[in-house]
C-alpha cells in the first residue's frame, strides 16, 4: 500500500468537532487525582493523531489505536467515548459529501472506538459506508479489513445491510485486485443479513473454482478464515495442496486443517460434558436457576476460546455485577480490590507524603503533578515538575506507577527518603542518585483538598468545590469565611466537573447557603421510608448577598441536589450548562455471609490504613482484604420543589427524559479552533515557556504573582516577551502565546504561595466571567467599571467562540481560520512549504482578521 501524498483538509464541520474532542484545560487540573494524569494530554493527542491519519497504512491506523485506548484510564473512558462519536458524526457529514480525503481520520476515529465501551454501532457503520463507495481501493481495503475484526454485526439491520450491500458490489468487480474483492466479501459476510451472505459467498466459491491457482487458494483460504470447510467441496483439498507448499500460505493452510481437527475434538468433549449436565440434571442434583449458572460457567471453561485464561471466581464476580447492571447502569458489583479503591477515593485521606504524582509523558519520569500545599512534600520543598527518580534504595525509573504509590505511603509519623531530580541537572544523575540530591520525608495523615478558593477583582469570591468527600461542607466553610474576612460581597459556588459524594455532604453543603429548617433533597424508595434531609445550622452568608452557582454536563449527585435546592429556593442563580443527571441513590452492602479481615484500628477512623497491623487474614494472603460490596440503587432523590433530576434512558439506550438542573443563564464554555490547540500543545512541548518562566521566576516573583492573578490580556506585561516571541517557531499569536505563558507563571505562584488556584480563571472562562456580570448587576454595577475585568472580557457567541473579529472583502472569520488551520498542518512534519513563507503567510492573514 503507497502512503497518499495529498494532506489533510480539515472542514469547518471538522475544525469545530476536533476542538469538541479536545475540550481540554492546558494546565494541570487542581482537581485530579492525586493517583492518575489528567486525561487532557490523550485528547490533544488524539487530535493530532486524526491530522496525522491521512498520511498512515492501515496497520498504522489500527497501531495508533490500540495506543490511543490504552492511554484512557476508567474515569475518562465514557467522556473520552462520547467525544470520539461527536467528531465520528461531524466526519460523517464531510465524507457524505465526498470529502474521502478524511477517510483515514474516520478509520482511526472509528478503530478507536471499537475499542472504548459500548460503541454505538449504527453510527460506526454508517461512517465507514461512504469509505467503502469511495472508488479508492486503498481506502476500500482498509475499510473492510476493518469491518471484518468488529461486531459490527451486532448492529442494526438497516446499518448492516447497507455496508454489507456495498461490500459486495466491491467484491464483485472484476477491476480490483483480487486480495482485495476477497477481503471485500469476508467482511461481508461476517456483517451482512441472510440476503447478503449467499452473495459473499458466491464470490469466494468463484475464486475457488478458477483454474488460476493463485485465484483458487485465495478462495479456499478465505472460507476457512470463515470456518467454511467441511461443508464445501474442494475447500480441504485445496488447503491439503497449500500446506504441502513452504512460505506463508502454506503454514496458514495447515493452521486452518489443524483448527478442523481441534474443533472436531471439542464438539466430541462437549457431547459429552452435554451429556453429563443432562443425567445431573434429570437427577436433580443440578436443576435449579443457580444450576443453569454453574452449567454456564462449565461451558466457558471448556468451550470458550479464552475458557482457560479465567478463573471461576472472575466468572461468578461477572456474573454478579451483569445481573446488577441489568437493573440499572448505577448499580454494580465491586470486587474486593475495587471496593478498597472506591473507599479510598471516597475518604480522601491516607497517610503519605501529600502530592498529586504521575508519569511525565515526555521523559517516562515519576513526577510530581503538584503538591498538595498543606502536606509534607510541599513543607520539605518539594514542587511541581520534580521527578522522584529514588525511593530508598530502589529507583523508580521504569516502574509501575502503582508501585510507586504504595512505597510512598505508610503510617503518618514514618520516614521515606527520597532523591530528587530537577530539569537542568546532570541526566546521568537519574540513574545514580547522589546524597545531596535526598530528601527525608515524614509521612502525615493526608486530606486531599476538595475546595480552591480565591478573592477576584470587585469583591467577588470564587469557591471551587471538586468534590463531596467527608471534609467537604467543612473545608467550604473555612474558604467561604476566610473570603468573608477579606470583605468578599458576593460569593460564587463553582461545581463544574464536581461528579458528586456523599449525600450527607450535599445536605451539609446546602447547610452553609440556606436559612435552618428548609429542604435540601427528599428521597423515595419501594422498600425504604422517605426521608427528608433538611439545614439544621442555618447559612453563614447574608440572605441578600448576590451569590452564583456554576454548574455543567458533569456536575452530577450530590452537586445537582445542591444547586437543584438552591435554584428551587432562590438563594442562587445557576449559570453553565444543564447538569448531567444522575438522580438515584445507592447503598454500598456488604455481601452477606462474606467478611472483611480484621485490623487494629490504631487511629480509630474505623477503616483499614496500610500500616495497621491484620489481626485476622481470612484467606492468608498478608495483605487486608476487604469483603465484596454490593451498589444497589435503593431509592431515587427529589429536589424541595418535588421535581426529579434522573435522566431516563430507554432498553435501547435512547434518553427518554433529558434530567439534570436546567441552569437559570445557559452559557457555553469557551474554546479555541482546532488548529490553535494543536500548535499550543506543539508549543507546551518544546517546555521553551516553563523554561522562561522557571529562569526568570526568582527575580520577577512579586510581578509573576500579580500576573497571574490578571495579566490585562497584555504581552508587554511581561519583561522580554517580544524577545521570547521573536524565538519561538510558532505560529500563534502574540495573545495565544501569551496565554500559555500565564499557565507557566500561575503554576510557579501557586507553588511559591502554597495554595492552588481555582481552576476557573476569569481572563479565560466564559462562564465565570457570566457570573461576574450577575453578580456585579446585582450590586448595582457593571463589569466595565473595574479595570481588571473591562480589559480581559471578551464577547462570546452561542458555540463559545470569542466574537468580535471583522474582516475585509467580505472573507468570514472562520474562513480565515480555516486557511490558518492549513497552515499549520503543511508546517508540520512533511515541511510542504517553507517555515519563512509560513510565517508570512500567517503575519499577512492576521493582519487582515485586524483591519
Amino acid at each position: 500500500m503507497q502512503h497518499r501524498s495529498t494532506p489533510l483538509k480539515p472542514t469547518l464541520a471538522l475544525t469545530a468537532t476536533l476542538w469538541a474532542l479536545s475540550c481540554v484545560y492546558l494546565a494541570t487540573p487542581s482537581g485530579a487525582s492525586p493517583l492518575q494524569d489528567s486525561p487532557a494530554d490523550l485528547e490533544a493527542i488524539l487530535m493530532e493523531r486524526v491530522e496525522a491519519a491521512s498520511q498512515m497504512e492501515a496497520e498504522e491506523l489500527w497501531s495508533a489505536a490500540q495506543n490511543l485506548s490504552s492511554l484512557v484510564g476508567d474515569e475518562i473512558g465514557a467522556p473520552f467515548d462520547a467525544a470520539v462519536e461527536r467528531s465520528l458524526r461531524a466526519l460523517k457529514a464531510d465524507l457524505d459529501a465526498g470529502e474521502t480525503t478524511l477517510g483515514r481520520g474516520a478509520l482511526l476515529l472509528v478503530a478507536t472506538r471499537f475499542l472504548g465501551d459500548d460503541p454505538d454501532l449504527e453510527l460506526c457503520a454508517n461512517t465507514l459506508l461512504p469509505l467503502v463507495r469511495s472508488r479508492n481501493p486503498d481506502l476500500i481495503a482498509a475499510t473492510a479489513e476493518l469491518v471484518e475484526g468488529s461486531d459490527l454485526n451486532l448492529a442494526e439491520s438497516d446499518a448492516r445491510e447497507s455496508l454489507a450491500r456495498a461490500l459486495i458490489t466491491a467484491a464483485q468487480n472484476a477491476n480490483y485486485a483480487p486480495s482485495l474483492r476477497v477481503t471485500c466479501a469476508t467482511a461481508a459476510h461476517g456483517v451482512g443479513l441472510g440476503k447478503q451472505i449467499p452473495k459473499a459467498r458466491a464470490v469466494l466459491y468463484d475464486f475457488l473454482g478458477s483454474a488460476d491457482a493463485q485465484l483458487k487458494a485465495e478462495g479456499a483460504l478465505a472460507l476457512a478464515h470463515l470456518g467454511i470447510v467441511e461443508d464445501v467441496p474442494g475447500v480441504t483439498g485445496e488447503l491439503e495442496r497449500l500446506a504441502a507448499l513452504p512460505g506463508d500460505r502454506g503454514r496458514l493452510a495447515a493452521a486452518y486443517l489443524k483448527q478442523v481437527q481441534i474443533r472436531r475434538h471439542k464438539e466430541t468433549e462437549l457431547r459429552r460434558a452435554r451429556d453429563v449436565a443432562s443425567d445431573l440434571a434429570s437427577g436433580g442434583s443440578v436443576g435449579s436457576d443457580l444450576g443453569r449458572i454453574e452449567r454456564l460457567i462449565q461451558l466457558v471453561q471448556e468451550a470458550h476460546i479464552d475458557g482457560t485464561e479465567v478463573t471461576r471466581a472472575e466468572l461468578i464476580e461477572a456474573a454478579a455485577d451483569g445481573l446488577l447492571r441489568s437493573m440499572d447502569r448505577h448499580s454494580s458489583y465491586f470486587s474486593p480490590e475495587a471496593f478498597k479503591k472506591f473507599e479510598l477515593d471516597l475518604e480522601a485521606e491516607y497517610g503519605g507524603i501529600g502530592a498529586y504524582v504521575g508519569l511525565d509523558r515526555d521523559d517516562g519520569l515519576f513526577t510530581i503533578t503538584r503538591p498538595i500545599y498543606s502536606g509534607p512534600a510541599y513543607k520539605a520543598g518539594l514542587y511541581t515538575d520534580d521527578k522522584i527518580v529514588r525511593l530508598g534504595d530502589w529507583p523508580t525509573v521504569g516502574e509501575p506507577v502503582n508501585d510507586v504509590i504504595k512505597r510512598l505511603k505508610g503510617k503518618p509519623g514514618t520516614s521515606v527518603k527520597l532523591y530528587i531530580w530537577r530539569r537542568g541537572m546532570d541526566a546521568g544523575l537519574i540513574e545514580r542518585p547522589t546524597e545531596d540530591m535526598a530528601v527525608v520525608i515524614e509521612r502525615a495523615q493526608i486530606t486531599v483538598p476538595p475546595v480552591h478558593a480565591q478573592m477576584l477583582p470587585g469583591g467577588i469570591g470564587l469557591v471551587e468545590l471538586t468534590t463531596f468527600s467527608r471534609v467537604a461542607s467543612q473545608e467550604l466553610a473555612s474558604a467561604i469565611k476566610e473570603l468573608k474576612a477579606d470583605g468578599m460581597r458576593g460569593l460564587i459556588l463553582d461545581l463544574r466537573g464536581n461528579t458528586g459524594g456523599l449525600l450527607t455532604e450535599a445536605r451539609n453543603v446546602g447547610d452553609l447557603f440556606l436559612d435552618k429548617g428548609k429542604v435540601v433533597v427528599s428521597t423515595k424508595s419501594r422498600v425504604y421510608r422517605p426521608r427528608t434531609f433538611s439545614t439544621v445550622r442555618g447559612a453563614i452568608i447574608p440572605d441578600d448577598m448576590p451569590m452564583v452557582t456554576l454548574i455543567n454536563r458533569f456536575s452530577a449527585s450530590a452537586s445537582e441536589i445542591v444547586s437543584g435546592a438552591l435554584q428551587d429556593h432562590g438563594r442562587s442563580k445557576l449559570i453553565g450548562q444543564r447538569s448531567f443527571g444522575k438522580g438515584s441513590v445507592q447503598n454500598l452492602i456488604r455481601l452477606p455471609g462474606e467478611a472483611d479481615d480484621e485490623f487494629a484500628d490504631e487511629n480509630g477512623n474505623r477503616r483499614h490504613d496500610e500500616w495497621e497491623t491484620i489481626t485476622k487474614d481470612y484467606d492468608g494472603d498478608g495483605e487486608f482484604d476487604y469483603a465484596p460490596r454490593i451498589k444497589l440503587t435503593i431509592e431515587q432523590y427529589l429536589l424541595p420543589t418535588g421535581r426529579s433530576i434522573h435522566r431516563k434512558v430507554d432498553e435501547e439506550g435512547n434518553i427518554t427524559s433529558a434530567g439534570g438542573v436546567e441552569p437559570d443563564e445557559t452559557v457555553a464554555p469557551m474554546r479555541r479552533e482546532s488548529w490553535r490547540l494543536v500548535e499550543m500543545r506543539k508549543l507546551q512541548d518544546t517546555r521553551k515557556l516553563r523554561d522562561w518562566a522557571r529562569d526568570r521566576f526568582a527575580e520577577n516573583q512579586e510581578a509573576f504573582s500579580k500576573l497571574a492573578l490578571c495579566d490585562m490580556d497584555d504581552t508587554a506585561a511581561y519583561s522580554g516577551f517580544d524577545e521570547l516571541y521573536a524565538g519561538l517557531d510558532t505560529i500563534l499569536s502574540e495573545n495565544d502565546v501569551r496565554f500559555l505563558l500565564r499557565i507557566e507563571v500561575r503554576r510557579l505562584v501557586q507553588d511559591a504561595q502554597g495554595h492552588a488556584f481555582p481552576l476557573g480563571d476569569f481572563q479565560e472562562d466564559s462562564q465565570l466571567q457570566a457570573a461576574v456580570h450577575s453578580i456585579l448587576a446585582d450590586l448595582g454595577e457593571t463589569a466595565d467599571s473595574l479595570v481588571a475585568y473591562g480589559r480581559t472580557f471578551d464577547e462570546i457567541g452561542d458555540d463559545g467562540l470569542v466574537l468580535g473579529l471583522s474582516s475585509p472583502m467580505n472573507l468570514r472569520s472562520e474562513d480565515l481560520d480555516q486557511a490558518l488551520a492549513l497552515i499549520a498542518e503543511a508546517g508540520g512534519a512533511d515541511e510542504l512549504i517553507t517555515r519563512q513563507k509560513l510565517r508570512e503567510l500567517t503575519d499577512l492573514i492576521r493582519s487582515m482578521k485586524k483591519n
